[in-house]
């Protein structure tokens, strides 16, 4: 027996539980499509022109339908979102323009899950960036690789001119590519999947259906053969559009026959997309303002459908509200490691098992690109409040009026349970928003310990007697008192484990009880 036999016979063991492990991992396809809300996918509101989407419904068949998912009105900050579990003030990616580069301080998900896993999944990010290094002389090809990325390929920007005529970077190298860019990006992902030998994390983001609208491959699409001028497409755009929809159907098809059956039924697949449908192409009931980059459901309510490993409830509808910066603690959940919750996002893991409310009462979105569209929107199970930059405000029955054609405002006419969920979602930004204090040096006061147990402890830097207000996370009043010294004990003992708010004068505080 020579020496390496030797050294193969003692590893074998470890080899074997190794190879068990990452079989027990499951992997974590994400599907992002682009400029697609829920208004032309298969089983869901409204009744308007939908896709066949014949492999989208067998995941909706064989997993979980989400109704109340938000993502935010515009692609980039959504991305950033789901890749940092932060609102976009927090990170100031506010828009797809001059407010859509990624700090490279951020920990992306990719990242976490590098670091959580003690590097047992490998990570991948194939299809559309859009978050920063950009094109041109002065791109920073190296970008995504900067912020964590294992493996990229795609396009830098928010989109092409050309679908069969782009860059194409690969790790930081450019490539003149003239391959039908949905078909090239599943391509590139089948090659990847297929390279792996440990668990893996792919993030497939299809640019489509972005604009430039045209007419996919005719094997593709069942929109037949379509004038491909740009005055027919202008002068009717929508079954263009269908047909590019048609067009991912089509490729996820393809990637989940070309991936390993067993290795398929180890994966959890998740399907978003990244915000609304574009206002030119947007049907009733939405009005053709109300589309992407607005605050209004067409512009936010996105399509989520997962299936796959670990997925235990089979064509089901889930209604729990869903934001996506909840997909970061979610897949890292996913992976094997526990995050019920990071920054503001709120895993909902759990409803891949069992139904329920999820750990979510009320969820935020904000865009600002400079027009009329600007501002926040918060909504609870039944009511949404839009405040828009320019003074405006909404308050919306959305059981009652889901497409948003009755402003219950003015506060006057409004009912007691109206009231109460205005007041509280009215509030919402201005809670959540005051997390961001946490980071300066020129606090006012000072709370300690942190995490705390029975009692909190207060101190005030340049005292003066005022009250002090504690609140849960998602801006519920909790408890109220003064505070009469420079040193002040509060007891928390009534409060339940988890993350609160403490607002002494204009300043706030975030702490944990345990």
């Amino acid at each position: 027996m020579n020496f390496l036999t030797k050294i193969l016979l003692l590893l074998f063991p470890f080899l074997l539980f190794t190879n068990l492990l990452f079989a027990q991992q499951p992997n974590v396809l994400f599907i992002i499509v682009d400029d697609i809300g829920v208004g032309p996918i298969p089983n869901y509101e409204p009744n308007t022109t939908k896709a066949n989407m014949p492999h989208l419904e067998s995941m909706m068949n064989e997993g979980i339908t989400f109704d109340n998912v938000w993502s935010n009105p515009v692609c980039a900050p959504s991305r950033a979102n789901i890749l940092t579990g932060k609102h976009g003030f927090r990170t100031n990616v506010l828009n797809a323009q001059s407010l859509a580069t990624l700090s490279l301080d951020e920990t992306t998900l990719h990242e976490y899950i590098e670091q959580s896993s003690n590097g047992s999944y490998s990570n991948s990010l194939i299809g559309k960036w859009h978050l920063g290094g950009g094109g041109g002389m002065n791109a920073n090809l190296d970008y995504p690789n900067q912020s964590g990325i294992e493996y990229f390929a795609g396009v830098m920007g928010g989109g092409v001119s050309d679908y069969n005529d782009y860059n194409l970077v690969i790790n930081g190298q450019e490539i003149a590519t003239t391959d039908y860019i949905t078909t090239k990006f599943t391509d590139l992902t089948i090659d990847w999947i297929n390279d792996q030998n440990q668990p893996w994390f792919c993030w497939l983001a299809y640019n489509a259906a972005h604009t430039p609208l045209h007419l996919p491959p005719t094997n593709m699409h069942t929109q037949g053969n379509l004038p491909t001028d740009s005055a027919s497409i202008a002068d009717n755009p929508l079954p263009y559009f269908i047909a590019m929809i048609e067009s991912i159907d089509f490729e996820m098809g393809r990637l989940f026959d070309n991936i390993p059956a067993t290795e398929l039924a180890n994966t959890v697949i998740i399907f978003v997309g990244d915000n609304g449908t574009s206002r030119n192409i947007i049907e009733l009931p939405y009005l053709n303002n109300r589309g992407k980059g607005s605050l209004f459901q067409g512009g936010v309510h996105v399509p989520m459908v997962i299936s796959g490993a670990g997925v235990n409830r089979a064509n089901e509808r889930e209604d729990a509200l869903v934001s996506f910066s909840d997909l970061f603690s979610t897949i890292v959940e996913l992976t094997g490691m526990p995050l019920s919750q990071i920054h503001d996002s709120y895993s909902f893991a759990p409803l891949l098992s069992v139904q329920g409310d999820g750990q979510r009462d009320c969820m935020y979105t904000e865009v600002q690109s400079g027009g009329n569209s600007d501002g926040w929107a918060a909504r609870d199970k039944i009511y949404k409040y839009i405040n828009l930059s320019n003074g405006g405000q909404r308050f919306y029955n959305l059981i009652n009026d889901p497409y948003e054609t009755d402003n219950l405002l003015p506060i006057g006419m409004l009912n007691g349970t109206e009231l109460t969920s205005f007041e509280k979602l009215s509030n919402h930004f201005d809670v959540i928003s005051s997390i961001t204090y946490l980071e300066k040096e020129e606090t006012g006061f000072n709370v300690f310990p942190n995490p705390a147990n029975d009692n909190l402890f207060i101190e005030i830097k340049n005292f003066e007697k005022q009250d002090f207000y504690i609140f849960d996370f998602f801006g519920k009043e909790m408890k109220r008192g003064e505070l009469d010294f420079e040193n002040e004990t509060i007891s928390i003992d009534e409060l339940n484990t988890g993350i609160y708010l403490i607002q002494v004068g204009e300043e706030v505080r975030k702490f944990v009880k345990n």
